[in-house]
């Protein structure tokens, strides 16, 4: 009886080990006001957590888990570091070290598509407030003389977007755009940008919308990069906001995958006035008629100043042009699922070139002359106008480049090679 009983406490204790939650993974990211600390799970887990005072810190136990012990020096304002021990009663902690005490969520997050079970430690930044980098009344006085324009650079931080076969991800090259699309508008007169996030960390999609109202935005910019599981699909589009639905199949996937980010960069509670339905009003309606122009002068630069294929104008839901009552579309910039395109979005002349159309129809479509010479092209990078009698063999043995290397970078010549008089190609 006493070697029946020994057995079935051996499995007991057994299964309960097999069945351990383990630690993963444990990251951190760095935005304006807060750093998100996330901790990456085999499954959901029980925590209890609480606050010491000297020094200040962060304890978060978890039970019934197993990790590796391990520190990460973080040594900025806010954290001093991050440690993650184990104890023999099957269980975890982690210890959040702070400079000085703070405001700080704790939350878990449930697997979604390629993201574990997550714990999120959301953490303020001390004495620094949620504002704008600039006031309200140098908005104002912005408004007097310029529009504004607000550039939203999709995903960041824990989600990364589509990830190209080579590893590209979609967050770091819609960033590098925004960033060049900005310096563009900036440099010039009459339009002043301003960016949703300037580094790579997670904004909620509702926090974008409520950026563009908050900057006083005339427009409202949204940049991506697209993503098929065919990897031969390649091309660029624009998109507007639709109340009725998308207006086919691939607009309303696209949709839900872009409207998708919240869960994937991680919410406490996603906010349903702004991902669910929201009723659309008259000034908003207009806006949408408006941005049908902004989106087609733009798709047609992107197209002719990058040499990509036109997929076309699309309608769908998107969340983040939604309760935005000023002309707004999202660009997908190109398929970073594309093999080719994934190596175009990633150069240097490619984002450039991306930014300078969508500067260029952004100026048409306001009615401002162009105030800015065009830049001086990426060093290794070259354009050639193609002149008469030349062909794309000429051409290429005039830089000494196979016709390949030319067709690579210039997704819009055929399949016969064929180029005509006035295209301007990009010579890597």
């Amino acid at each position: 009886m006493r070697f029946i009983t020994t057995i079935i406490i051996s499995l007991f204790a057994f299964s309960s080990y097999a069945q351990q939650t383990e630690i993963t993974g444990v990251r951190y990211w760095t935005s304006p006001t807060n750093i998100r600390v996330v901790v990456d799970l085999t499954n959901e887990v029980s925590y209890q957590m609480k606050e010491s005072s000297a020094p200040p810190e962060i304890i978060i136990t978890m039970k019934n888990t197993k990790s590796n012990k391990q520190e990460l020096l973080v040594n900025n304002t806010t954290i001093r570091q991050i440690s993650v021990s184990a104890d023999d009663k099957n269980a975890s902690c982690i210890k959040i070290g702070l400079t000085k005490k703070t405001i700080f969520n704790v939350f878990q997050l449930k697997k979604y598509q390629s993201k574990p079970d997550r714990l999120v430690i959301d953490i303020n930044i001390p004495d620094v407030k949620k504002t704008l980098p600039v006031s309200q009344k140098e908005i104002e006085r912005i408004k007097k003389r310029a529009k504004i324009v607000v550039i939203d650079a999709g995903h960041g931080g824990e989600d990364p977007g589509a990830i190209g076969p080579g590893g590209l991800q979609e967050k770091d090259v819609v960033l590098s755009v925004a960033k060049k699309l900005a310096n563009y508008f900036n440099q010039g007169h009459g339009v002043k940008a301003f960016l949703t996030r300037d580094g790579d960390y997670f904004i909620p999609l509702g926090e974008r919308v409520k950026l563009c109202k908050q900057y006083d935005g005339d427009i409202f910019i949204s940049i991506h990069a697209n993503a098929s599981p065919k990897e031969n699909i390649r091309g660029s589009s624009v998109y507007v906001l639709s109340t009725e639905g998308a207006d086919n199949r691939a607009a309303q996937l696209l949709a839900q995958r872009e409207n998708m980010a919240d869960l994937i960069g991680g919410i406490a509670k996603i906010e349903n006035d702004v991902v669910a339905s929201i009723l659309v009003d008259l000034s908003q309606t207009q806006a949408i008629n408006e941005s049908l122009g902004l989106a087609k002068v733009t798709l047609d630069n992107m197209t002719s100043f990058c040499h990509t294929y036109s997929i076309g104008i699309g309608r769908a839901g998107f969340a983040v042009l939604k309760s935005i009552d000023v002309p707004s579309i999202l660009v997908e910039t190109a398929f970073v699922s594309n093999q080719k395109e994934e190596k175009l979005l990633a150069t240097d002349g490619f984002q450039e070139s991306m930014a300078k159309a969508i500067y260029e129809a952004t100026l048409k479509y306001l009615e401002i002359p162009s105030s800015v010479v065009s830049l001086v092209p990426p060093k290794g990078y070259k354009h050639h106008v193609v002149k008469n009698g030349e062909t794309l063999w000429s051409i290429a043995a005039l830089y000494d480049k196979s016709p390949k290397e030319i067709k690579e970078v210039n997704t819009d010549i055929p399949a016969s090679d064929v180029v005509f008089v006035g295209q301007e190609l990009i010579i890597p």
